[in-house]
């Protein structure tokens, strides 16, 4: 039986369409060296052996791990400001069908390869995140009707987001390529087992150097 090479794709990546709102609903769209088409999910590229995305979104979090737990190797694009240029030399009006054109004349050592590891650190400092905001929300409504149950839901969303930040920053410390940046980034700060800067790390735009996080985190943590 002849077994069929992986393929290669080229995707410019959507934020799926909310099943809860009408319209028209998102798909990536796809070039495969030769044509283009569209997927509604990254796993319907069932021969996929590599795939190099231009972004990635919460959305797609699924998608990718599932995609790299089968075993196919997933790059993103470390600056999207490439397509841009190259569509300014190349004269071409933006687009998703172009982009994903475009992604597949751009050097290999402009994107960054995934890891699942990586993903479900995403996926964690999003959950850590919603909660975040759920206490927020609760605390204004003690303000207008300062119940009881809300002050019991305040404490133990205080417990769980703790219990999430104390998660990230153990991923952070422990994990290749962000470590290093951690500590150093506390350093520069004069902070230990901050949250909000593990978070910046593990959300650091990949083309960033470190000295562009220290402004961004001071910022972000005042």
């Amino acid at each position: 039986m002849i077994m069929m090479a992986d393929r290669i794709y080229f995707v410019d990546a959507a934020i799926p369409a909310d099943k809860k709102k009408r319209g028209k609903s998102k798909s990536h769209m796809v070039f495969d060296g030769s044509r283009v088409f569209r997927v509604g999910r990254l796993t319907e590229l069932e021969d996929a052996g590599e795939v190099y995305i231009d972004a990635i979104f919460p959305q797609i979090y699924e998608e990718l791990l599932e995609l790299i737990e089968k075993g196919v190797k997933v790059f993103l694009l470390k600056n999207t400001r490439i397509l841009k240029r190259l569509r300014e030399e190349n004269g071409v009006e933006k687009s998703d069908e172009a982009d994903a054109r475009l992604l597949g004349i751009i050097p290999r050592s402009c994107f960054k390869q995934l890891t699942a590891r990586e993903i479900r650190l995403l996926k964690l400092i999003g959950e850590y995140e919603m909660y975040v905001r759920w206490g927020r929300i609760i605390r204004q409504w003690i303000r207008i009707c300062p119940l009881d149950s809300f002050k019991e839901s305040v404490k133990e969303l205080r417990r769980i987001t703790k219990q999430y930040a104390r998660k990230i920053i153990e991923d952070v410390e422990s994990g290749e390529g962000y470590a290093t940046t951690y500590r150093l980034a506390c350093d520069m700060l004069g902070v230990r087992d901050s949250v909000e800067v593990a978070i910046l790390v593990a959300m650091l735009p990949l083309n960033w150097k470190l000295r562009r996080l220290k402004g961004s985190t001071r910022t972000h943590t005042k």
